[in-house]
């Protein structure tokens, strides 16, 4: 009933009880065919009008309270229902980042510097393997060295995500090809963290030191390289990337394909082919184009000198047989060409230096130092 119709059922009401003649005294008014309607056919109690009126208040207090009680459900179910989605959405995409893993705690258990070999470490074995090793994993996570199987316990939970380590030793280097059929070749005084196998949106590595990476192309799972310095995003690409603790640069090279770098300050680059980024303190500090053969020529066990000082080339060297070489400024500039054959020892890497330069070679039981 409206509130307009309520008044006037109070109205008629009153006049009802006011009457104190019978029926036919009913036609004096307008509304004489509705008084008498009630009259005849309602008990006396309920033609109290004060009674009617309580009774009406009570059912629109009735109704209001029903009409608050639907609101409050609504409501409730509504709040309920975002909890639900947000709950919902954090279980999600903890179960989407399942392959998440700290590999910062992992890396720092074992350095490249504390191994005398080449050293494979999985959940059950450490592997001392030979120079220039090639490690493979299948599609389901089985490793191989040098095309032998290596017989360990299948992990029965389908949801873990086992990572395997390998530490290459100065001097030396090793390849893996993972899981998706992506590349790896890592260099002396190297370590890297990855899956047996991948799973999830994503395909993530850890990196340190010097490794080219060949990588499989998925356009459906991108490939992600971590390190200390920065975080690199790729589809499927050919690239470089040195980032040794002791160097004075961390650098990557494009050799093909293109590849987004993220720097610890969140700056971005993109790189083209034969592109060198330079990050210096976690932060993205040059870019320009390069003769790439330079840089990636140790994946054949060669450097490529193309005239560069010899103090570049002393530093390269010392990273890479794991011994302290330092060169006096009178010799440092000077210019050196041609190749040296990284699988010769150091000794003679040196002596072929200096038949091409005029120096001397003083050693000493914690260094080697070049001068003229």
């Amino acid at each position: 009933m409206s509130l307009k119709g309520y008044h006037r059922l109070v109205e008629l009401l009153d006049r009802l009880n006011s009457l104190k003649e019978n029926g036919d005294d009913f036609s004096r008014i307008p509304e004489g065919e509705q008084l008498k309607f009630f009259w005849e056919r309602c008990e006396p109690k309920v033609q109290d009008a004060s009674s009617i009126i309580e009774k009406t208040r009570r059912k629109i207090e009735r109704d209001k309270a029903r009409r608050r009680k639907k609101y409050f459900l609504m409501a409730s179910a509504s709040v309920a229902a975002t909890v639900l989605i947000f709950v919902s959405s954090i279980y999600l995409m903890n179960q989407r980042d399942h392959s998440f893993v700290n590999f910062q705690a992992i890396a720092e258990k074992m350095d490249a510097q504390s191994v005398g070999e080449v050293t494979l470490i999985t959940s059950e074995k450490q592997l001392n393997l030979e120079e220039d090793v090639l490690i493979t994993y299948s599609k389901e996570g089985k490793v191989a060295v040098n095309s032998e199987v290596i017989k360990e316990e299948e992990n029965k939970s389908d949801n873990a995500q086992e990572y395997n380590q390998l530490l290459v030793p100065a001097g030396k280097r090793a390849r893996i090809e993972l899981s998706d059929g992506t590349r790896l070749t890592i260099n002396s005084q190297s370590k890297v963290i990855y899956p047996r196998r991948f799973k999830g949106d994503t395909r993530k590595i850890y990196a340190q030191g010097e490794v080219f990476l060949d990588v499989a192309h998925d356009k459906k799972h991108p490939f992600i390289v971590e390190t200390d310095e920065f975080n690199l995003r790729v589809l499927g690409t050919k690239f470089n990337i040195s980032n040794y603790k002791t160097g004075e640069f961390t650098h990557i090279v494009l050799v093909e394909g293109s590849v987004e770098v993220v720097d610890k300050h969140e700056r971005k680059a993109t790189l083209v082919p034969n592109d060198l980024l330079c990050i210096s303190n976690g932060a993205i500090a040059s870019q320009k184009q390069v003769d790439v053969s330079e840089y990636i020529s140790w994946v054949d066990g060669v450097l490529l000198l193309n005239g560069n000082e010899l103090s570049r080339i002393i530093r390269k060297l010392s990273i890479y047989y794991g011994v302290s070489i330092e060169c006096s400024p009178a010799v440092g500039h000077e210019k050196v060409y041609g190749k040296l054959d990284l699988k010769d020892n150091l000794d003679d890497i040196l002596e072929c230096i200096q038949q091409t330069l005029p120096v001397k070679i003083e050693r000493s039981d914690t260094r080697i130092y070049l001068d003229k």
